[in-house]
């Protein structure tokens, strides 16, 4: 009894440190996931996007071979739901564009990746959104807002304001507004700003998708 007692100690002190490295390695994950959330919800608490919002229709231009890459990205992709677009015109668009503000702006996209800034980020994401939502009942609109940092404006006239997206999509239940900020997203602080759009965002009712008895309900506040 005691050789066999001897035997399986070892044994067990060995599951027992296959379990403290377990332990260790999903308290080190958890910990990461909050100080990423945390960093999005921080993010988002000291920036807020205020009125004056002025929308308009995306112009990006993408050349014949990156409009054929995301058309064959869009196709592998089998996009069925609203969130399956966003999250598929996130990626096109984060594949094509690093942030940067160390160039002049121009909307002529091609396969080559590039440096963008917010304008080029939000027409790149919404141009890719309205070309490949298929059967998604949606569009996407650039808005430019006066962004604010701790309610103060910046006096960096490159962060006076910002340019984000947002989406209206036409369910059952009629429609729906996301607002997306794809520059955020690919700085890794997440993409949802509904809670830091702050006044009226109202899309031009001759630009509106949707048939006219509903494109009044496209109106309406941030937060």
């Amino acid at each position: 009894m005691t050789q066999t007692h001897r035997e399986c100690a070892p044994r067990s002190t060995r599951w027992d440190r296959v379990g403290k490295r377990a332990r260790l390695g999903l308290s080190v994950l958890a910990f990461v996931c909050a100080a990423l959330l945390a960093r999005r919800a921080i993010a988002q608490m000291l920036v807020t996007f205020q009125s004056p919002h002025v929308v308009r229709a995306p112009t990006a231009r993408m050349d014949a071979r990156l409009g054929q890459r995301i058309d064959d990205g869009a196709a592998a992709a089998k996009i069925a739901t609203p969130d399956d677009l966003v999250a598929f015109a996130l990626h096109a668009t984060t594949n094509a564009l690093h942030f940067g503000l160390r160039h002049p702006t121009h909307l002529t996209f091609d396969p080559e990746e590039r440096e963008g800034n917010c304008v080029e980020y939000a027409e790149l994401f919404a141009s890719t959104l309205n070309r490949e939502h298929g059967k998604v009942d949606a569009h996407a609109w650039v808005v430019r807002s006066d962004a604010r940092v701790l309610g103060a404006k910046m006096s960096d006239p490159a962060w006076r304001d910002h340019d984000w997206v947002l989406v209206v999509v036409r369910g059952p239940e009629g429609p729906r507004r996301l607002y997306v900020d794809p520059t955020l997203y690919g700085m890794g602080l997440g993409w949802d700003i509904a809670g830091a759009v702050r006044g009226d965002v109202r899309v031009p009712a001759r630009e509106s998708p949707l048939s006219p008895t509903l494109s009044p309900e496209i109106g309406g506040k941030g937060v």
